[in-house]
């Protein structure tokens, strides 16, 4: 500075703002500017950084994970969960945290078996649990493969799922097709189940495809989950023996879910064998006969098979002594081979008649009833329906069948009002149509189905019993439903040397009842000629039958006077039956032979009668004697037999053969009754043979009699 300056104050402070400006412009700052802006800049560079680092610095993206990555469930599994994840982290300071995780899972394309839920949530920390339900029971059946598709804010995910659903399946594991089961003996019923079966399930015995009984309903085979099930059964005794049997098991709340196996064998093991009914028909000539029943172990019939129906089985002492078999020639006949009488007494009332379904079922086991008898048996039937009518006789005893079986068609048809129970009176009205004396060539039958609810009888069980007794008739009966009184029908079937059989309800009657029908054919017939004399006195006679090797107890017995039946064994017996009443203006006219002579190979007979007839042989099914023989029209009536050889003694007549040798029907009846005349021709024999009928005999070469048909009387 220059003094001059300093002399002129004046123009301090202009000079100095120009060397102010001067600095400036020459680069010059003042040292408080120069302190101020090196604060300035560091802040800028820390905003700038800041700002940076803000820009830079974020929360992690996220991340999905699903855990596990498929669901599985088989062939059971209803219910299955699976999680969401975000497994994003923070990874320092420019990531100082995660986003969370959005998803959402796409149920538009799933069937309607499968439920999710959530279907929707946010997740971050903490997974999230997905629940996925499977309904099995609108599941279709087999593999099926599903895709759960899960869009999140990240990437997107599927979950398959895999679900088997096999056919839901009862399958019998025992018995199988072709086992052996025995009545009476405990048998266990075993089966698996599938997933889906209920608890419960129903089991039925079944015959020819029809259901025939109930073995369980409503069983619970499932208390502890089990998916196999079993139940111990025992065959009850009513059931009869053979091969067309098939159990079925069903799911009890979806019957069509089932398994049946078949066939099924049922086997009725004989334990014991019974002989009941008693009774003997000794006659000329010097012919000892018993007629006895065979029942097993349950009171049910013994039924030989055919090809054991043979002396072989039977065994006869007189006075201890065993006899000469070949020599009394001893014969061994079924039911098939003597006369029979049965008389059906149906229950038409309502304790019975729900519906006609209930009728149709009880008139067809009447009918199969008819159906198993032989041409030579005869059938009858009696109804009841209300107390204010007295049960009806529908046909009386006849061996036209068919006529029986429309007499039934024709009042079960028909409008009737039913009423109250009067059955004990119907089955005695239907006792009441057996002859007063009993006839030992006969075998009488009362076949009685009905509930056994009687609440306006004048008679009792007792009366009913009694009179059977008298007239020397056996009861069967089968009672039907829960409600029958079957206490007291076993108790008049035992009483009588019947059988009973109960059927649970009238859908099942059918089948029971033909334990009835082979319970009636049970009846058996030992025949021998003994060769004891008058003066040989009186003898003992006791007889056993055995059959797959029981003996039945007890033994046939009887004390006979030999003098009551001596007669030659060269005479041959012939009798006929015939029917009491005409029907449909014919009649059936049966020839027996109740004794044959050794060495016959033909007969020749007369018939002298004005009206149509026709003479046929009677087959060896129905009881006929003269298998393979021909029958032969002569002129004037007459008619000859032969068997195929005459010079074969093979095929004679066996010596003191019982059975029925031809049928005459004549036709174009309007009468009553009438006679029809008729001629044995014995002069056919050269060696003294000759056949008369009981109370008839004669020395003639020829022997007459009258045929009595219908009522002659009247």
């Amino acid at each position: 500075m220059s003094f001059k300056d300093k002399d002129l104050p004046e123009n301090t402070g202009k000079n100095v703002n120009k060397e102010t400006d001067q600095s400036k412009k020459a680069g010059n700052v003042p040292e408080k500017k120069k302190k101020k802006r090196k604060i300035i800049i560091p802040l800028i560079l820390i905003l700038i950084t800041i700002v940076i680092i803000l820009l830079l610095r974020r929360d992690a993206s996220p991340i999905l994970e699903i855990s596990p990555s498929s669901l599985n469930f088989g062939n059971k599994e209803t219910e299955m969960e699976f999680t969401i994840k975000n497994i994003a982290k923070a990874e320092g300071f420019f990531t100082p945290g995660v986003k969370h995780l959005e998803f959402d899972i796409d149920t538009r394309s799933l069937p309607n078996w499968i439920i999710v839920d959530p279907t929707t949530g946010s997740v971050l920390e903490k997974p999230s649990k997905i629940s996925v339900t499977v309904n099995r029971d609108i599941l279709p059946y087999g593999s099926t493969v599903k895709e759960l598709k899960i869009l999140t804010n990240a990437e997107s995910g599927e979950v398959p799922i895999l679900v088997q659903k096999d056919e839901e399946k009862l399958t019998l594991i025992s018995p199988s097709t072709g086992a052996s089961i025995f009545v009476g003996d405990p048998k266990t019923i075993e089966w698996t189940a599938t997933a889906g079966v209920s608890e419960n399930v129903n089991i039925f015995l079944y015959s020819n495809e029809v259901n025939i009984g109930t073995i369980a309903e409503n069983y619970n085979f499932k208390k502890e989950g089990a998916a196999q099930g079993s139940f111990n059964w025992k065959v009850d005794d009513f059931i009869r023996e053979g091969n067309n049997y098939a159990v079925r098991i069903e799911d009890a709340n979806n019957p069509k879910l089932f398994d049946m196996v078949g066939p099924i064998k049922i086997i009725r093991p004989l334990r014991e064998i019974k002989v009941l009914n008693q009774t003997t028909d000794h006659q000329f000539p010097s012919a000892v006969q018993f007629v006895f029943s065979l029942r097993d172990q349950n009171n049910h019939a013994i039924l030989f098979d055919s090809n054991q129906v043979d002396w072989k089985n039977i065994k006869i002492w007189e006075n201890k002594n065993e006899i000469d078999y070949l020599e009394s020639h001893a014969l061994l006949y079924t039911q098939d081979d003597f006369q029979l009488q049965v008389m059906i007494v149906l229950d038409f009332s309502a304790s019975m008649y729900e519906t006609n379904e209930d009728i149709d079922k009880m008139t067809l086991s009447a009918k199969d009833l008819i159906d198993s008898l032989n041409e030579t048996h005869q059938i009858g039937v009696v109804e009841f329906h209300r107390p204010d009518e007295p049960p009806a006789l529908l046909h009386a005893f006849t061996t036209y069948k068919n006529m029986v079986k429309k007499a039934i068609d024709n009042f079960s048809y028909g409008k009737i009002y039913r009423d109250f129970s009067s059955c004990w009176d119907a089955v005695q009205t239907g006792l009441k149509q057996f002859p007063e004396k009993p006839d030992p060539n006969i075998f009488k039958t009362l076949v009685f189905l009905s509930d056994g609810f009687d609440n306006s009888s004048f008679s009792t069980p007792d009366d009913v019993i009694a009179l059977a007794k008298e007239r020397d008739v056996h009861i069967y009966v089968t009672g039907i439903g829960p409600g029958s009184e079957e206490k007291v029908l076993e108790t008049i079937a035992l009483e009588t040397g019947g059988t009973y059989v109960f059927s649970e309800n009238i859908h099942v009657l059918r089948e029971r009842f033909k334990q009835i029908i082979k319970d009636v054919r049970g009846q058996y017939k030992v025949k021998y000629i003994t060769p004891k004399k008058p003066e040989d006195g009186r003898f003992v006679v006791e007889s056993e039958t055995t059959y797959k090797g029981v003996t039945a107890t007890p033994l046939l017995h009887d004390e006979i006077d030999p003098s009551s039946i001596f007669k030659k064994t060269i005479e041959g017996m012939i009798r006929f039956s015939a029917p009491s009443v005409i029907e449909d203006h014919q009649a059936e006219i049966f020839m027996w032979c109740e004794h044959a002579p050794r060495y016959v190979n033909k007969l020749r007979f007369w018939i002298g009668i004005d009206k149509p007839y026709n003479v046929a042989l009677t087959s060896s099914y129905d009881g006929g004697l003269c298998k393979n023989w021909t029958l032969n029209k002569e002129t004037d009536g007459w008619y000859s037999l032969k068997s195929p050889d005459t010079t074969n003694a093979r095929y004679n007549l066996a010596f003191g053969a019982f059975g029925t040798i031809c049928k005459i029907v004549v036709t174009d009846i309007y009468e009553d009754g009438f006679k029809i005349p008729f001629k044995f021709d014995n002069s056919i024999y050269d060696i003294g043979q000759a056949f008369y009928e009981e109370g008839n005999m004669s020395q003639t070469p020829d022997w007459s009699t009258d045929i009595i048909v219908g009522n002659v009387a009247r």
